[in-house]
């Protein structure tokens, strides 16, 4: 009895492990290697790896938000929040030589970069102080500009039309793919074998 709930708790085991998905970063290295076009690129499944939180005012409450979105009051404000949690799913909108513009639901999209390094992340980065703040900064502070890359929390950040604030997130967020995505597009791609010549 006890060889076959051994057995049973194996099978089990494999089942389970089989199962599994694999997440691994998405890196230059990984588009590289894979000889990724940009249409094999909108057609993987991308993740993001930690949880983000966008929140803007409302202004005027009659104005429609969608239902994914979540409405607050806080001290009298109408606050606007959208939350990305862990292995969101989504998909890749736009394709740029170093960024990936991905949709995790119908309208908007969140920009990842990669800074040239093959082996790092492509991260989420907000513009922490908007354009005008930040170019005043870098007139006062020339030192601020060496900081610009380490900091991606508590940003501004364009959703669908609106900015928003991104909500510390705890983690520096990145994109994710699973690797059962990856084998798809290699086994997807037809490779010609050519037409020899009669002898």
């Amino acid at each position: 009895m006890k060889i076959v709930r051994f057995f049973f708790g194996c099978l089990l085991l494999i089942m389970l492990l089989s199962c599994t998905r694999v997440y691994v970063p998405f890196t230059l290295e990984l588009r590289n290697e894979y000889q990724l076009t940009d249409q094999e690129m909108r057609e993987l499944q991308f993740y993001i790896s930690d949880k983000v939180i966008l929140e803007r005012e409302i202004v005027d409450v009659d104005k429609r938000v969608s239902q994914e979105h979540i409405l607050k009051k806080i001290e009298d404000k109408i606050l606007d929040q959208i939350v990305f949690r862990s292995f969101t799913p989504g998909v890749a909108v736009d394709v740029l030589p170093y960024a990936l513009q991905v949709a995790f639901e119908q309208q908007g999209y969140l920009t990842f970069e990669t800074d040239g390094e093959l082996q790092d992340p492509y991260y989420f980065k907000s513009d922490r102080y908007g354009e005008e703040v930040k170019l005043k900064i870098f007139d006062h502070c020339w030192w601020f500009k060496h900081y610009e890359d380490e900091i991606y929390s508590n940003g501004l950040v364009d959703y669908n039309g609106h900015e928003y604030w991104v909500y510390n997130p705890e983690q520096r967020p990145h994109l994710l793919v699973d690797e059962e995505s990856l084998e798809k597009i290699i086994e997807k791609r037809r490779i010609v074998k050519g037409i020899k010549q009669k002898k």
